[in-house]
Protein backbone atom coordinates (compact mmCIF):
# COMPACT_ATOMS: atom_id res chain seq x y z
CA UNK A 1 0.00 0.00 0.00
CA UNK A 2 1.09 3.47 -0.63
CA UNK A 3 1.61 6.13 2.34
CA UNK A 4 -1.76 6.45 3.33
CA UNK A 5 -1.11 9.53 4.98
CA UNK A 6 0.00 11.39 2.58
CA UNK A 7 -2.93 9.95 0.46
CA UNK A 8 -5.30 11.42 2.95
CA UNK A 9 -3.97 14.90 2.99
CA UNK A 10 -3.93 14.60 -0.95
CA UNK A 11 -7.58 13.92 -1.24
CA UNK A 12 -8.77 16.17 1.56
CA UNK A 13 -7.13 18.93 -0.25
CA UNK A 14 -8.30 18.14 -3.86
CA UNK A 15 -12.10 17.99 -2.10
CA UNK A 16 -11.55 20.85 0.06
CA UNK A 17 -10.17 22.85 -2.97
CA UNK A 18 -13.58 22.45 -4.92
CA UNK A 19 -15.93 22.65 -1.50
CA UNK A 20 -14.08 26.11 -1.20
CA UNK A 21 -16.09 26.85 -4.55
CA UNK A 22 -20.04 26.02 -3.95
CA UNK A 23 -21.98 28.83 -3.30
CA UNK A 24 -25.02 28.84 -1.78
CA UNK A 25 -26.29 29.34 -5.95
CA UNK A 26 -25.01 25.74 -6.31
CA UNK A 27 -25.74 23.67 -3.33
CA UNK A 28 -29.07 22.73 -5.14
CA UNK A 29 -27.90 21.89 -8.58
CA UNK A 30 -27.29 18.05 -9.21
CA UNK A 31 -24.15 16.45 -7.95
CA UNK A 32 -22.13 13.65 -9.91
CA UNK A 33 -23.99 11.56 -7.65
CA UNK A 34 -27.52 10.40 -8.61
CA UNK A 35 -30.51 11.72 -6.67
CA UNK A 36 -28.25 13.53 -4.66
CA UNK A 37 -27.52 17.83 -4.84
CA UNK A 38 -24.23 18.92 -4.23
CA UNK A 39 -25.65 20.18 -0.64
CA UNK A 40 -26.47 16.46 -0.57
CA UNK A 41 -22.68 15.18 -1.72
CA UNK A 42 -21.35 17.89 0.86
CA UNK A 43 -23.46 16.77 4.36
CA UNK A 44 -22.42 12.90 2.91
CA UNK A 45 -19.16 13.65 3.23
CA UNK A 46 -18.29 15.89 6.14
CA UNK A 47 -21.06 13.63 8.06
CA UNK A 48 -18.36 10.55 6.90
CA UNK A 49 -15.77 11.67 8.61
CA UNK A 50 -17.80 11.75 11.48
CA UNK A 51 -19.29 8.24 11.47
CA UNK A 52 -15.59 7.00 10.34
CA UNK A 53 -14.44 8.58 13.57
CA UNK A 54 -17.22 7.00 15.62
CA UNK A 55 -16.73 3.31 14.24
CA UNK A 56 -12.87 3.81 15.15
CA UNK A 57 -14.15 4.20 18.65
CA UNK A 58 -16.11 1.87 18.92
CA UNK A 59 -19.58 2.91 18.06
CA UNK A 60 -21.80 0.63 15.78
CA UNK A 61 -23.24 1.30 12.83
CA UNK A 62 -26.32 1.92 14.66
CA UNK A 63 -24.85 4.27 16.94
CA UNK A 64 -24.08 6.85 13.60
CA UNK A 65 -27.11 7.06 11.93
CA UNK A 66 -27.77 10.41 14.30
CA UNK A 67 -25.50 11.94 11.84
CA UNK A 68 -27.01 10.86 8.91
CA UNK A 69 -29.38 13.70 9.28
CA UNK A 70 -26.87 16.43 10.29
CA UNK A 71 -27.22 19.45 8.03
CA UNK A 72 -23.42 20.22 8.16
CA UNK A 73 -23.88 22.74 4.84
CA UNK A 74 -26.50 24.85 7.17
CA UNK A 75 -23.99 25.02 10.45
CA UNK A 76 -22.11 27.19 9.05
CA UNK A 77 -19.03 27.05 6.89
CA UNK A 78 -19.13 23.77 4.52
CA UNK A 79 -15.27 23.73 4.30
CA UNK A 80 -14.84 24.39 8.12
CA UNK A 81 -17.06 21.83 8.71
CA UNK A 82 -15.01 19.82 6.58
CA UNK A 83 -11.60 20.30 8.52
CA UNK A 84 -13.70 19.62 11.63
CA UNK A 85 -14.91 16.09 10.55
CA UNK A 86 -11.36 15.26 9.04
CA UNK A 87 -9.73 16.53 12.38
CA UNK A 88 -11.96 14.41 14.47
CA UNK A 89 -11.44 11.45 11.56
CA UNK A 90 -7.31 11.46 12.21
CA UNK A 91 -7.82 11.66 15.78
CA UNK A 92 -9.75 8.71 15.94
CA UNK A 93 -6.90 7.12 13.24
CA UNK A 94 -3.84 7.97 15.38
CA UNK A 95 -5.06 7.13 18.41
CA UNK A 96 -7.26 3.73 16.94
CA UNK A 97 -5.86 -0.22 16.78
CA UNK A 98 -6.67 0.26 13.12
CA UNK A 99 -6.37 -3.82 12.43
CA UNK A 100 -9.28 -3.72 15.23
CA UNK A 101 -12.65 -4.64 13.18
CA UNK A 102 -15.44 -2.09 12.95
CA UNK A 103 -19.06 -2.63 12.85
CA UNK A 104 -19.44 -0.63 9.04
CA UNK A 105 -22.89 -0.48 7.45
CA UNK A 106 -21.73 -2.42 4.85
CA UNK A 107 -20.09 -5.09 6.96
CA UNK A 108 -17.41 -5.28 9.65
CA UNK A 109 -14.02 -4.32 8.40
CA UNK A 110 -10.83 -3.53 10.18
CA UNK A 111 -10.30 0.07 10.89
CA UNK A 112 -7.61 0.19 8.86
CA UNK A 113 -9.75 -0.53 5.61
CA UNK A 114 -11.99 3.13 6.40
CA UNK A 115 -8.42 4.43 5.80
CA UNK A 116 -8.54 3.34 2.59
CA UNK A 117 -11.58 4.03 2.18
CA UNK A 118 -11.95 7.58 3.06
CA UNK A 119 -9.58 8.34 0.46
CA UNK A 120 -11.35 6.70 -2.32
CA UNK A 121 -14.48 8.64 -1.00
CA UNK A 122 -12.56 11.63 -0.91
CA UNK A 123 -11.13 10.92 -4.56
CA UNK A 124 -14.36 9.97 -6.22
CA UNK A 125 -16.49 12.67 -4.76
CA UNK A 126 -14.98 15.38 -5.49
CA UNK A 127 -15.02 14.38 -8.75
CA UNK A 128 -18.90 14.38 -8.10
CA UNK A 129 -18.59 17.94 -6.71
CA UNK A 130 -16.93 18.69 -9.73
CA UNK A 131 -19.55 17.56 -12.09
CA UNK A 132 -22.02 19.60 -9.74
CA UNK A 133 -20.15 22.46 -10.07
CA UNK A 134 -19.41 22.35 -13.56
CA UNK A 135 -15.56 22.53 -12.62
CA UNK A 136 -12.34 20.42 -13.83
CA UNK A 137 -11.65 17.78 -11.75
CA UNK A 138 -7.27 16.84 -11.81
CA UNK A 139 -7.03 14.12 -9.03
CA UNK A 140 -2.74 13.19 -9.00
CA UNK A 141 -1.45 9.63 -10.53
CA UNK A 142 -0.39 8.85 -7.37
CA UNK A 143 -4.16 9.20 -5.96
CA UNK A 144 -5.77 7.27 -9.25
CA UNK A 145 -3.25 4.88 -8.80
CA UNK A 146 -4.36 4.12 -5.05
CA UNK A 147 -7.71 4.18 -5.40
CA UNK A 148 -7.91 1.47 -8.78
CA UNK A 149 -5.09 -0.61 -6.86
CA UNK A 150 -5.48 -0.37 -2.78
CA UNK A 151 -9.29 0.58 -2.89
CA UNK A 152 -10.52 -1.54 -6.08
CA UNK A 153 -11.38 -4.56 -3.57
CA UNK A 154 -13.15 -2.26 -1.22
CA UNK A 155 -15.27 -0.89 -4.25
CA UNK A 156 -15.89 -4.21 -5.66
CA UNK A 157 -17.19 -5.40 -2.01
CA UNK A 158 -19.39 -2.21 -1.93
CA UNK A 159 -20.68 -2.42 -5.31
CA UNK A 160 -21.73 -6.09 -4.19
CA UNK A 161 -23.33 -4.50 -1.33
CA UNK A 162 -25.43 -1.68 -3.62
CA UNK A 163 -23.22 0.81 -2.53
CA UNK A 164 -21.56 1.87 -6.12
CA UNK A 165 -22.80 1.21 -9.94
CA UNK A 166 -21.51 -1.21 -12.25
CA UNK A 167 -18.61 -0.67 -14.09
CA UNK A 168 -18.99 1.36 -17.26
CA UNK A 169 -16.32 1.78 -20.68
CA UNK A 170 -13.83 4.57 -19.78
CA UNK A 171 -14.59 7.61 -21.41
CA UNK A 172 -10.57 6.87 -22.60
CA UNK A 173 -7.23 5.12 -21.64
CA UNK A 174 -6.28 7.41 -19.06
CA UNK A 175 -5.84 6.68 -15.46
CA UNK A 176 -8.84 8.62 -14.02
CA UNK A 177 -11.21 7.53 -16.77
CA UNK A 178 -10.49 4.13 -16.57
CA UNK A 179 -11.04 5.09 -12.61
CA UNK A 180 -14.49 6.69 -12.87
CA UNK A 181 -15.53 3.96 -15.21
CA UNK A 182 -14.48 1.21 -12.54
CA UNK A 183 -16.16 3.18 -10.17
CA UNK A 184 -19.66 3.30 -12.55
CA UNK A 185 -19.28 7.12 -12.94
CA UNK A 186 -18.62 8.97 -16.37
Amino acid sequence: MSDPTSLLDEAARLWADHLANVGPEKLGEASGCAGWTNRDLINHLVGGGHRYAMLLEGASAADTLTTRDVDYVGAGDPVAEFWRSDSAFRAAVDSADLDVEVDHRAGRRPGHQLLVMRIMELALHSHDLCVGLDAEWSPSEGLVDFVLTDAAPVIEELRAAGMFEAPIEPASDSAADRLLAFAGRS
